[in-house]
């Protein structure tokens, strides 16, 4: 079999796959135009579109998404084999809810609800591709009011209710770590009810709703996904090029981008200063002040040497391959003078 019969079967695979994921994204396409329990703390002029029934501008049912099925599928092995370490018989898995709250009727589904623990223990299970820094430390607000409405959910169907849990599960090993539990009651009731009374003042004028600090197509996951994307960010390529219109949003950008990029290089001076002193770090584990830290050896590896390559085509009468960039823009920065 020759290399062209390999790479047309290789190709053939890498077709096969995408085609399975955009297949189970177009089977489990949910409503996008329906505020669910897992939206309730997500993006607010998301939310808000959500409740004042605007019409989705967005179908992203032919996308991949493959680390939400990846994750599914780790949910679909691990809760119920959970469970039945729980207590099978008594556990909720993967059970629909529907949170009734300030006349809204927002439906969800939890992972694992088990009344036989701690006076009953709702259990989320998240799924990442990579390892906590923070072992421990409380979930963000987005997950937070989604844990909370389903809780509150659980306690209006009558179940009892005291406590709620976070187990994120590395896609890469099935690390545990970053782990968190706490309790549940009236005070995490009364966010919820507020989050509801937010979102449904936002939904009378949803255009004006904030966007979180989602920065929009491009650079945000949550706003290349989203169902009215292209209502939220209409007009110039990138989409973000839109909201600059006044002088003040150009010098805004520009300080920021001259903000950053001196940052950028004060953390890559700090980067080359800690690698350096680690240089002839032996390899093994070190431990101080409940930090453990494994120190390894990486192989150099071998990179075109740019400087020789020109000097070699120079010398032997050959044009150097250049390509050309899109326009960009640069942000030179100069403080006016007093006056």
């Amino acid at each position: 079999m020759n290399r062209a019969e390999l790479e047309a079967h290789r190709h053939r695979i890498d077709d096969a796959l995408a085609a399975v994921f955009r297949t189970a994204t177009a089977a489990n396409h949910h409503d996008p135009g329906t505020l669910s329990i897992s939206g309730l703390g997500g993006c607010t002029r998301c939310a808000a579109y959500q409740l004042a029934r605007y019409h989705p501008t967005d179908n992203h049912s032919h996308q991949e998404q493959r680390s939400s099925h990846l994750g599914q599928a780790v949910h679909d092995w691990v809760l119920p084999r959970l469970a039945a370490q729980l207590g099978h018989e008594l556990t909720l898995v993967e059970h629909d809810v529907i949170l009734p709250v300030r006349g809204l009727q927002i439906p969800g589904r939890l992972d694992l609800f088990t009344p036989v623990i701690g006076g009953g223990l709702l259990v989320d299970l998240k799924t990442h591709g990579y390892d906590p820094s923070d072992d421990g430390a409380e979930p963000s607000r987005v997950r937070l009011l989604q844990l909370y409405g389903y809780a509150l959910a659980l306690r209006l169907m009558g179940h009892a209710i005291k406590a709620v849990a976070v187990v994120p599960m590395s896609r890469i090993h099935g690390g545990t770590s970053g782990g968190w539990i706490g309790e549940f009651g009236p005070k995490q009731e009364a966010l919820v009810d507020a989050r509801a009374r937010d979102l449904l003042r936002h939904a009378e004028a949803p255009a004006f709703a904030p966007r979180d600090a989602h920065r929009g197509p491009g650079l945000d996951f949550v706003c290349d996904s989203c169902p009215f994307m292209s209502m939220c960010w209409p007009g110039a390529e990138p989409a973000q090029a839109a909201e600059v219109r006044t002088d003040r949003d150009v010098v805004a950008h520009a300080l920021g981008y001259a903000e950053a990029a001196a940052q950028e290089k004060a953390w890559r001076d700090e980067k080359a200063y800690h690698q350096a002193a680690l240089g002839r770090t032996r390899p093994t584990r070190y431990e101080a002040d409940g930090y453990e830290v494994e120190i390894k050896t990486v192989a150099g590896g071998r990179r075109l040497d740019q400087s020789s390559a020109k000097e070699l085509l120079r010398a032997n009468n050959l044009p150097i391959p250049t390509t050309t960039d899109k326009d960009s823009r640069r942000a030179l920065v100069h403080r006016r003078p007093p006056a």
